[in-house]
């Protein structure tokens, strides 16, 4: 009874945590090259979590850490969900990490709420405040003016 419980537990651990990322997924983000990654991703898989360095990321956040631009923009044009959180963190928060004031423009266009916080509380704007990302802050705080 053990062993089957253990058995059925496992099974179940295993498809609730995070997939890993195919690597030609990955050389395409870190290529920044839009033909490659959309020969290598599925529509239904577009806002899954994905393993990758110890963490996880949705394809989009992946793309924000990475700086691939092209690969971004592709992401959004396939509807990614710009409010997906893997790790705790949204895209809006990774673009305030990283400061990628371009791309979190393009996410305020298409519809990302820059308020919402994590489990921890935080917000984009501590991010951006913990990263010393200045650029970012003034574009935060432009909306609350």
């Amino acid at each position: 009874m053990k062993t089957l419980f253990f058995t059925i537990l496992l099974v179940v651990s295993s498809y609730a945590t995070a997939q890993e990322l195919n690597s030609n997924i990955i050389n395409a983000l870190e290529s920044d090259n839009v033909t490659e990654l959309k020969k290598h991703i599925a529509t239904k898989e577009i806002n899954n979590c994905f393993k990758f360095e110890e963490s996880e990321y949705t394809l989009l956040t992946l793309s924000i850490k990475l700086n691939s631009k092209s690969c971004f923009t592709e992401l959004i044009k396939q509807n990614a969900n710009v409010d997906k959180t893997c790790n705790n963190k949204t895209p809006f928060m990774y673009t305030a990490k990283y400061n990628r004031l371009a791309m979190a423009k393009e996410l305020v266009k298409a519809g990302a709420e820059i308020t919402l916080r994590n489990n921890d509380k935080q917000s984009a704007l501590d991010f951006a405040k913990k990263y010393r990302n200045k650029d970012i802050i003034d574009y935060i705080k432009s909306f609350n003016k």
